[in-house]
């Protein structure tokens, strides 16, 4: 782990007619493997590619005639930002190393609270490419009353995008709040969030707030 805050990666644009573009992985004609497509050049019609793997990675120039695109290429590339597709996810990474390993993977990285760095390998089939502005708009909002301390959060992946959650301090578990023996309680608005959360504490379900 260290310190030093992950950056967005940028490349130039593709010199090959735009057949191409950086983060790819790719066969490349005589060579062993796969390749990440990194940067383009020097010249026309060449690419400079790395072997897609963790460690150890060689690099090569190679001609944009060797280059054949993979029938199950992963769909997301080194510089993404994602997430986990859960609804509760909150924590967005962003995508280095795309590798297969039996199954596609990444290498991704987040940022600590205190500006560490975390970084894991995930299956990409459980990732969700999203965008900062998405994250930006996210309501996160810290809701306290009396004992009672908690957050409202809308979620950003999967088919509950949009909707809002409430959790609570004095709840079990992951610390939902409950309703009519539901696990999670999934509010459309953040209205009706926040009476469910008027409801938990202090009186009975608003007949206005659907789960």
């Amino acid at each position: 782990m260290t310190s030093a805050q992950p950056a967005l990666w940028a490349p130039d644009a593709p010199l090959d007619g735009g057949m191409f573009s950086a983060g790819e992985i790719v066969k490349v004609e005589g060579r062993r493997g796969k390749w990440e497509l990194m940067t383009p050049g020097p010249g026309p019609e060449v690419w400079t590619v790395e072997s897609a793997r963790l460690d150890d990675r060689v690099s090569a120039k190679v001609s944009v005639s060797a280059l054949q695109r993979l029938a199950d290429a992963p769909h997301v590339r080194r510089g993404d930002l994602v997430m986990q597709r859960y609804p509760e996810q909150e924590r967005a990474a962003v995508v280095g190393a795309v590798v297969r390993l039996g199954q596609w993977v990444a290498a991704t990285s987040y940022t600590l609270p205190g500006g560490t760095i975390w970084r894991m390998v995930d299956q990409v089939d459980r990732l969700k490419v999203v965008t900062a502005e998405q994250l930006a708009t996210a309501i996160r909002l810290d809701v306290v009353h009396g004992a009672h301390t908690g957050r409202i959060v809308q979620a950003v992946v999967s088919a509950r995008a949009g909707q809002f959650r409430v959790v609570c301090s004095c709840a079990p578990g992951a610390g939902e709040i409950c309703r009519n023996g539901r696990k999670v309680t999934w509010c459309p608005s953040l209205d009706s969030a926040r009476q469910l959360w008027d409801w938990h504490v202090s009186g009975p379900a608003p007949t206005s707030s659907t789960a």
